[in-house]
């Protein structure tokens, strides 16, 4: 079953812009390789386009396809490769023009002023070139953007990778767990949906992500789970991996075999925001939310809405990034000079915060395990290479051995 958003049209129509300026810019080799990929077609963009949109096993054939190449032009030729927010890509004036499209006026003339230029080629090619005015732009205009158009966004940025970003954690610290459950599940923030192909193994699986994009990609998976095509599954572990450099575990995870072993339960997908969830009081046994909540504007309301939607001693599972892992982003971002903040990014957490967000909710601390740990030394090695030097003044004093990046947490609802 499939709940479509149609009000966001806007969404639609970036995608094949997007393609449309892509297959122009990229070098004649780079776009024979895509070319071989749909052989014949004479709409290229319109083509590619078409079969975003689409969940059948065609499209989930092609996406696999077409990430794996595009994995590879990361790794042999990233100035052709679709990167999102890195200045000496191809992709990089599509950016600016986006930005340029939807900042308020006023940005607008601020940015004419601090380029000194007028002209939006002159501005892009100023803004490639000076790392000081890109780092201006993002700290100025790029964190401003709208909910609305951080969603339009996000359907190029699903172009980057198959991979949600989550997986690994998901396999560490949630699926131990979720082997346990029955009932109904929420997974807030689906992505691409290798979380819910996993867990509708165990329990019926309802999933939610903004992202029309990574939304149709997991209903084109569970499709293909439902009519026995299992077989598809082990391309993308092994493209994953592949994108993550590898899951970096501490213990040795099922195959895809394994992970798949049971009978698919009933999966729901809704393309929507988990802010205002569309499903009843005291409904799920529990949540999985993984690196979802420092995207949106309103953790609060979010946790509200999980209190509202999951019963009693049910669970949610949360990851998100600490104070250092946004720091750290921060720092990358200013050695780099990116005009969006990393990720889009939007809170950090700390162990306290998050605990007291989800207790003035009635949930109950179950677990709280901080991961992805950094040394102190290679932590600030990285921060006073930063040119923004109140960065790395702020964390002169050492507090302990290691920095944790990101948080793992379980809660209970009262």
């Amino acid at each position: 079953m499939y709940w479509l958003n149609n009000t966001r049209e806007e969404e639609g129509m970036i995608l094949r812009e997007f393609f449309d300026y892509y297959f122009r810019a990229v070098d004649p080799e780079v776009l024979a390789m895509y070319q071989n990929l749909m052989p014949g077609v004479r709409d290229l963009a319109g083509s590619y386009e078409e079969l975003f949109s689409r969940n059948d096993d065609e499209a989930i054939a092609f996406l696999l396809d077409f990430y794996r190449l595009n994995s590879d032009l990361r790794n042999q030729n990233p100035e052709q490769a679709i990167i999102f927010n890195v200045h000496n890509n191809v992709c990089f004036p599509f950016f600016v023009e986006y930005l340029w499209k939807v900042m308020k006026p006023e940005d607008r003339q601020k940015l004419k002023e601090k380029a000194g230029a007028d002209d939006l080629a002159e501005i892009t090619k100023r803004l490639n070139d000076d790392v000081n005015l890109r780092n201006w732009v993002r700290k100025e205009i790029g964190c401003n953007l709208s909910q609305q158009d951080l969603f339009t966004l996000n359907e190029i940025i699903a172009l980057q990778n198959f991979s949600s970003g989550g997986e690994s954690s998901f396999l560490k610290y949630v699926y131990p767990d979720i082997q346990k459950l029955s009932g109904r599940v929420l997974d807030a923030g689906c992505g691409a949906g290798f979380a819910t192909l996993v867990m509708s193994q165990y329990a019926s699986v309802f999933s939610i992500d903004a992202c029309k994009a990574r939304l149709e990609r997991a209903m084109a998976l569970s499709n293909m789970m439902k009519k026995g095509e299992k077989n598809v599954f082990p391309r993308v572990m092994e493209l994953i991996e592949e994108e993550l450099g590898g899951i970096d575990v501490e213990c040795e995870f099922p195959s895809a075999d394994d992970l798949l072993a049971g009978t698919s339960k009933e999966v729901t997908f809704v393309e929507g925001s988990i802010d205002d969830l569309p499903y009843p009081d005291n409904y799920f046994d529990a949540i999985n939310c993984l690196d979802v909540l420092e995207h949106t504007y309103n953790p609060e309301a979010i946790v509200e809405q999980f209190a509202r939607v999951l019963k009693p001693g049910g669970r949610v599972f949360i990851t998100a990034p600490t104070r250092y892992g946004e720091v750290e982003q921060h720092i990358h971002e200013s050695i780099e000079g990116t005009l969006y903040p990393a990720m889009l990014h939007m809170h950090h957490f700390d162990p306290q915060s998050l605990t007291e967000m989800f207790e003035r909710h009635g949930f109950k601390t179950v677990e709280i395990t901080p991961f992805d740990f950094m040394s102190w030394d290679e932590f600030m090695d990285i921060a006073n290479r930063s040119p923004e030097r109140e960065l790395a003044e702020e964390l002169k004093s050492k507090p302990f051995d290691q920095v944790a990046l990101q948080l793992f947490a379980v809660f209970e609802k009262i």
